[in-house]
């Protein structure tokens, strides 16, 4: 089974993380994260492994908002527009869901880490941050950035 570490030291201390961390907390002041903030100039450069989830209610799910280019490209598909809980992965699916949960009931960020060395060689793990996303004053959406080693 795929073993997914949660808000470990290597994620919380990831130099891309942080960066991206830093860019958001300049970006929304005291607020939250918008869709308006993420598409503005200075996170171009992450929207290839950024995810937008969209909390769906009726579903008790997530909904891929946004599958950034890269991650499609790693993982060999592209999950905008599919929810969490396909069932199709199981074991981490419940990682995923509840990680992205937390975020959205604490506001405060969750950290994963975890091997993908079985995807290719180039890729050997990745850090991710999932942090909240503000639309229409509610928080119903999360933001997730990826940063894959090698």
């Amino acid at each position: 089974m795929l073993e997914i570490g949660r808000d470990l030291e290597i994620s919380i201390n990831h130099n891309a993380i942080k960066g991206f961390l830093e860019l958001c907390d300049e970006a929304r002041g005291k607020g939250h994260m918008t869709i308006d903030l993420i598409q503005s100039r200075p996170f171009i450069s992450y929207w290839p492994t950024l995810i937008l989830n969209r909390y769906h209610e009726d579903k008790n799910d997530f909904l891929y908002s946004f599958w950034g280019s890269k991650l499609s490209s790693v993982y060999g598909m592209d999950l905008t527009g599919k929810y969490i809980l396909r069932g199709e992965f199981k074991e981490t699916e419940n990682v995923f869901w509840t990680a992205h949960n937390d975020v959205m009931t604490s506001l405060k960020p969750a950290y994963l880490n975890t091997s993908i060395h079985w995807l290719d060689k180039e890729h050997q793990s990745f850090n991710a941050v999932i942090i909240p996303m503000e639309r229409n004053d509610t928080i119903t959406e999360t933001i997730a950035y990826v940063a894959f080693d090698k």
